[in-house]
């Protein structure tokens, strides 16, 4: 949150939160929390003409005791709407913490923002896609900031394979599995908000296949599909450093590497993929 008026009158600020888009406020009643609240309002009324509605909330309160049951009604009442909150990083670690299963959580700077996660997150695939994604998505702004689109179109299109061939192969049991427990959720809910973040990434590049997949997504989001809606009306997705777990990537991409080079012996010994081997040793 920033300290002053005038830090919320930079452009960059201003920049980071209409990239939020939301369809409603959420703000501790804290008299700073809810100037700050007040102010945004006044940016998306200003530069999309668009009015958001603010609601105080005594569960967002910082160390409130409540804010577990708070955010989870949030999440109850607003389904299928995009959410901001505003309030302090005790509320936020409170909420990190039993979300996205890890020992750290956020801190956030005074102009930070972070997307909140609305389900526990505690597979590893599942952590593992979106970190992922999140380093992708800041690969892609920072070389279309330096007008480097090749560099941009590379980063995007090596997405693919992870998605593909690593986390949907690799979560296919998760998928399949009967029932549906919290696993199962993370993984379906997880796979959704990858596909519409990447296709937001993919439009400036293929414009065509992203559009299509974007709007194939939207009659499963709980509003359903509403008329006008476009990917390229879209902001690019806001990426967090918070969300890259840079061991997790690394260890990975070694596993990956590993199998990979498995598969080439295999085929250089015309070994099939099926067939067991007795022993295989990796150098490190």
């Amino acid at each position: 949150m920033p300290e002053t008026i005038e830090e919320m009158k930079d452009p960059k600020y201003i920049e980071m939160i209409l990239r939020t888009n939301p369809d409603v406020i959420y703000s501790s009643p804290f008299v700073r929390t809810k100037k700050t609240a007040e102010i945004i309002q006044e940016i998306f009324r200003v530069h999309r003409q668009k009015d958001i509605p603010i609601i105080l909330d005594e569960g967002l309160v910082a160390q409130s005791g409540k804010e577990l049951a708070s955010y989870t009604s949030i999440l109850e009442k607003e389904v299928g709407k995009t959410v901001l909150l505003i309030s302090h990083n005790p509320t936020f670690s409170v909420l990190w913490s039993h979300f996205y299963d890890t020992k750290h959580p956020p801190v956030l700077e005074k102009m930070g923002c972070l997307l909140m996660p609305t389900h526990i997150i505690a597979n590893e695939l599942d952590k593992w896609i979106i970190s992922a994604l999140h380093e992708v998505g800041m690969d892609v702004e920072k070389a279309m900031d330096a007008y480097l689109l090749d560099d941009g179109a590379k980063a995007v299109l090596g997405f693919i394979d992870k998605l593909n061939n690593w986390f949907i192969r690799r979560s296919r049991r998760r998928f399949w599995a009967n029932g549906m427990d919290s696993d199962k959720y993370s993984a379906y809910y997880t796979l959704f908000e990858i596909l519409q973040g990447y296709t937001k990434l993919c439009a400036p590049f293929a414009p065509f296949v992203s559009e299509h997949i974007y709007l194939a997504l939207q009659a499963f989001t709980p509003n359903g599909l509403q008329q006008g809606d476009s990917v390229h009306l879209e902001h690019l997705p806001l990426s967090s450093e918070h969300y890259i777990n840079h061991a997790l990537l690394e260890e990975i991409s070694l596993v990956r590497k590993i199998i990979s080079l498995g598969l080439f012996i295999r085929s250089k010994n015309k070994i099939a993929v099926k067939q067991p081997l007795s022993t295989m040793e990796v150098k490190m």
